[in-house]
């Protein structure tokens, strides 16, 4: 079955048709680096990391393009608050970033380019819309796409113009208050390139545009991003691209759907945000993971703590499975699967169930499922003593898992973490975890087992849950 993605264009799931065979060109819209990224930006990041690993293990090579803006408005203001330059401000954010990205486990992308460092690519394909009476200058050195020139303007966001509210630049000069910047004319004290319209920076929109035909060219495979970058960020992007070059610029559009706390969005601007740094002491980057990938990446996820730390007892009962299969004779390591191939050649069961699944849109969810019944499928091969088979399924397990980002470390290790952040949640030391097992032991040799229930109740009330078993009394943060 070829991979369906839902196509933001259509509203239909779509098979994905590289133009040129076995090469999936990508680009995803990068963050503005102004402030620390949180995990609204991790959803996206993590489905495009999924998009990218799957393909690759199905067999495909990527080109995977996502960009920084690093010259902006919210950057401008936010620098001169901290007395920065704007390209300090970057630079430190730029490099905040990729230390969160390091902690989701994302692999790197192909390219990653910064917006001023495109400004000639910008300049050029402005210069083709002003020559195509797309785009008009004015006083001031500022340059605007003229929307009511595109037809189509809004077949991606399928709304009306006379149902959209006017552009964001509010300049007497326009033609029209829809129409939008491609190069905003320079102001005392701001960052500015030289231009043939006047010195300016330029837009938000055209970036995009821009880097991506460079990099990609034009039509390409697959545009990405969150789904609040449809209007008007993606719809400009389509207008600018396609005006110009006389082609479609994007042949799939996916986007991802939003976080949400409660009943709100998750938003800098509404101040509930949790930045990704915030969360290394709550939880592994792997947990977070599965908690995205247990929606599907279309739909809007509720984001709190107390379901991060719900998929992380979840992760853990994944790996523990995966640590007993490891300890049998001639298991070696499991998890060590390379990602380019993992999906390709013969298929056991596990692993043609998930490929039904994610083939269906990219529907991580569902493929979980399968994913969590091999996982009891293994500990039942376990128990029975079936050596061939659990390895079998392991190894299984393991292809599946580079596919997801998941279940690819050493299982002692991720345990032990668990258990770490679980004394912390709880305030236990591991002396006094131990201490609290020993007594309970004690308790229960002289039979008083309403205290020895009592032990277990107080520690499970601290978040930690005892499991007895014939070598002895195991705990894990619960």
């Amino acid at each position: 079955m070829p991979l369906l993605l839902t196509n933001t264009l259509s509203g239909r799931k779509e098979v994905l048709r590289p133009r040129e065979p076995g090469h999936v060109r990508l680009y995803w819209c990068g963050v503005t680096v102004y402030s620390r990224s949180h995990v609204g930006h991790a959803r996206a990041l993590i489905t495009a990391d999924v998009l990218c690993r799957y393909l690759r293990a199905r067999g495909l090579r990527v080109t995977f393009v996502r960009n920084f803006t690093d010259i902006d408005d919210k950057i401008i203001r936010r620098a001169a608050e901290e007395g920065l330059t704007p390209a300090a401000l970057a630079e430190r954010e730029i490099a905040a970033f990729a230390a969160d990205v390091a902690w989701l486990g994302c692999l790197p992308p192909t390219h990653e380019p910064r917006a001023t460092a495109h400004v000639p690519e910008m300049l050029a394909l402005i210069g083709r819309l002003v020559a195509k009476g797309f785009a008009y200058p004015v006083p001031g050195g500022s340059v605007y796409f003229r929307v009511r020139r595109f037809p189509e303007y809004g077949k991606l966001s399928h709304r009306r113009l006379e149902d959209m509210e006017p552009g964001e630049e509010i300049d007497p000069a326009k033609e029209d208050p829809h129409d939008f910047a491609l190069w905003k004319g320079a102001k005392p004290g701001e960052p500015a390139w030289e231009s043939p319209w006047g010195a300016g920076r330029p837009g938000w929109h055209i970036e995009c545009s821009a880097m991506a035909a460079h990099y990609l060219g034009q039509p390409f495979d697959v545009h990405g991003g969150g789904s609040d970058l449809v209007f008007p960020h993606h719809e400009n992007e389509i207008a600018q691209a396609e005006a110009a070059a006389g082609v479609p610029f994007a042949d799939l559009w996916v986007h991802n759907g939003m976080i949400t706390a409660g009943a709100e969005k998750m938003a800098k601007s509404l101040g509930n945000i949790v930045p990704i740094a915030d969360l290394a002491g709550r939880a592994s980057p792997e947990a977070l993971r599965l908690l995205f990938l247990q929606t599907h990446y279309r739909a809007p996820l509720d984001f709190s703590l107390a379901r991060l730390e719900e998929a992380e007892r979840a992760l853990g009962r994944v790996y523990e499975a995966l640590a007993r299969a490891d300890a049998l004779p001639g298991a070696g390591r499991g998890g060590a699967v390379p990602l380019d191939g993992a999906l390709t050649g013969d298929l056991g069961p596990c692993e043609a169930a998930f490929v039904e699944a994610m083939d269906d849109d990219l529907n991580a969810a569902r493929a979980l499922g399968v994913v969590f019944e091999h996982v009891r499928e293994l500990n039942r091969l376990l128990d029975a003593g079936d050596v061939p088979g659990a390895l079998a399924l392991r190894q299984g397990l393991a292809r599946v898992g580079v596919a997801l980002g998941l279940f690819g470390a050493s299982p002692a290790e991720v345990l032990e973490a668990a258990r770490t952040r679980g004394r912390q949640r709880a305030g236990l030391t591991t002396a006094e975890i131990e201490a609290a097992i020993a007594a309970r032991d004690q308790a229960r040799r002289r039979k008083d087992f309403r205290e020895a229930d009592a032990i277990r109740a107080r520690l499970r009330e601290q978040g930690i849950v005892l499991e007895d078993t014939p070598s002895g009394t195991l705990w894990k943060a619960g």
